[in-house]
């Protein structure tokens, strides 16, 4: 009976000493999910500034479209530039919060530029002439 105890006594000391989490785990724990957040950050960020390329993006072919309809009525171009949140009335299209638009017009053609403040610094172009997007 003596050795059942001590058998009883150690089996209910490693039950008590199973139970919860060491500091050390809890610390691993917390270092693999901050890890994880910092990638997250990263690619969040990224993403970002896609959406606000595509922003720029959005803007320069709206622009677009207004330069052709203004043109289908007073057979010119024009020029305009302007910076978001906007509305330039002639021809009448929108600029995004963000967005940086330029229009340089002649009677037969015209170029547009435009970048946002927060996206990745890149500029996207029209040519009228050869009907393209470039972005740079």
């Amino acid at each position: 009976m003596h050795k059942r105890c001590g058998m009883i006594r150690k089996c209910q000391r490693q039950s008590t000493r199973q139970a919860g989490f060491t500091l050390i785990e809890l610390l691993v724990v917390v270092a693999i999910i901050g890890i994880l957040a910092a990638i997250a950050m990263q690619a969040m960020s990224r993403y970002r500034q896609q959406a606000y390329d595509a922003a720029a993006i959005h803007d320069l072919a709206s622009a677009v479209k207004a330069e052709e309809a203004y043109y289908a009525t007073n057979q010119t171009y024009v020029s305009f530039n302007g910076s978001g949140p906007s509305v330039v009335s002639v021809p009448e299209t929108s600029i995004s919060g963000t967005v940086s638009l330029t229009v340089v017009g002649d009677a037969m053609s015209f170029m547009g530029t435009a970048t946002s403040s927060r996206g990745t610094g890149r500029v996207f172009s029209y040519d009228s002439i050869t009907d393209t997007f470039v972005s740079n």
